[in-house]
């Protein structure tokens, strides 16, 4: 079977980008045996992380017309006339030359919405946009949005995958999906992140911070910084000279933290932007603890990073996901006391040990329920293949 996987994330895409990579690797891992799996990116940098991981791609760009495709196509009316007059974007059409039989989509996006001829098997995050009135980023035009895609992607999918029975169960209640089309494939850490031979080009970038705790998040209000900008000026009141390293681009939040760390005197906060791999791996390396204090949910890939490079994890009390009792310091991520005392605690060395070691067993076990779940996608897109793509009852 000859599948097509869509990579449309922009490598600076945070949380959305690791998953479509490790998605990737794993559909090369464990699905190429039996497939042919070609990866299609219209962002050069993507493609050239793609050529550098040994991953057969292909850069193409969508034209003036296809845009015009895709953004109309959201509309009933118009799919259904586009689909009368025959006509395609030029990706459908140049994978129908090719003789593709399927379409991955790690992350949905409209382009689905012109699909006429090639089926696809899509992974869906979350429901998180139901939290629309809370935070600035999910407007109630963008809650429309992703509703029209997700009534119409979710039910068009021939398979779909989560990661976490949580999703699962909130998305097959609200879209009426069939529980035996959606396998659950756990997150892992990101495979991107690498020691660099050089190490002393990236230490001299960064020797200026010091002392840290690492918060790896893009700027958006949902992820929650906010909280810890209060627990650093609690931390610093208490005697304390730490510092706090913000990663990820800018989503339009920065300045009202920017404002609230001059409102406040704060000092020692560190906002890098975008890092490459490798320097998220220093960061990783060097840091005194992780802290993810996201409220959206219900699971993530930075505290299993966490675990893997053995580092001391503050993160919410939710026990929605992996991150049970034991394996990290939980704690209520909207009050910034209870996270200014478990980063003394990790500052004064009364971080239990325990805690790494739960969490590296935890890892494992999650590394080998994610291979098992990808030889039962296998098993279900080998029978899909067979019976001809007929949708799973």
């Amino acid at each position: 079977m000859k599948i097509a996987i869509l990579l449309e994330t922009n490598f600076s895409g945070g949380g959305s980008f690791t998953h479509s990579i490790n998605t990737i690797l794993n559909f090369k891992k464990f699905l190429k045996k039996e497939n042919q799996i070609v990866v299609y990116t219209h962002i050069q940098q993507n493609f050239k992380i793609l050529k550098d991981l040994n991953i057969p791609s292909v850069l193409f760009s969508f034209s003036f017309f296809d845009k015009v495709l895709i953004k109309l196509s959201i509309f009933k009316f118009f799919r259904n006339l586009t689909k009368v007059l025959n006509i395609n974007i030029s990706l459908e059409a140049s994978l129908i030359k090719n003789h593709t039989d399927l379409i991955y989509f790690p992350v949905l996006s409209n382009t689905v919405f012109t699909l006429k001829k090639i089926k696809f098997i899509s992974t869906f995050l979350d429901l998180e946009h139901f939290k629309h009135s809370l935070f600035p980023e999910i407007t109630k035009s963008e809650f429309k949005k992703r509703e029209n895609l997700y009534f119409y992607s979710l039910n068009k999918s021939l398979i779909l995958t989560v990661s976490h029975k949580v999703i699962k169960e909130e998305m097959c209640n609200h879209y009426k999906i069939p529980y035996n089309k959606v396998v659950i494939i756990p997150y892992t850490p990101s495979n991107l992140f690498k020691k660099n031979k050089d190490t002393k080009l990236i230490k001299n970038k960064f020797n200026y911070i010091k002392n840290y705790f690492f918060y790896p998040a893009q700027i958006w209000g949902h992820k929650n910084h906010i909280s810890i900008l209060k627990a650093a000026k609690d931390v610093k009141k208490k005697g304390y000279d730490i510092s706090f390293v913000f990663s990820g681009r800018d989503r339009g939040y920065k300045n009202q933290l920017e404002d609230y760390i001059k409102k406040h005197n704060i000092k020692n906060i560190y906002f890098t932007g975008f890092l490459e791999s490798e320097e998220m791996d220093y960061f990783y390396r060097t840091c005194k603890g992780v802290i993810f204090t996201s409220l959206f949910g219900p699971d993530a890939i930075p505290p299993l990073e966490s675990w893997s490079y053995k580092k001391p994890l503050i993160y919410n009390n939710r026990l929605q996901d992996d991150v049970s009792t034991g394996t990290a310091i939980l704690v209520d991520i909207k009050n910034p006391k209870l996270i200014s005392n478990a980063i003394i605690k990790i500052v004064n060395d009364k971080y239990n040990k325990n805690y790494i070691l739960n969490g590296s067993k935890k890892l494992n076990y999650i590394k080998k329920d994610n291979k098992k779940k990808y030889i039962i996608l296998s098993k279900k897109l080998n029978l899909l293949f067979a019976n001809n793509f007929k949708l799973l009852k």
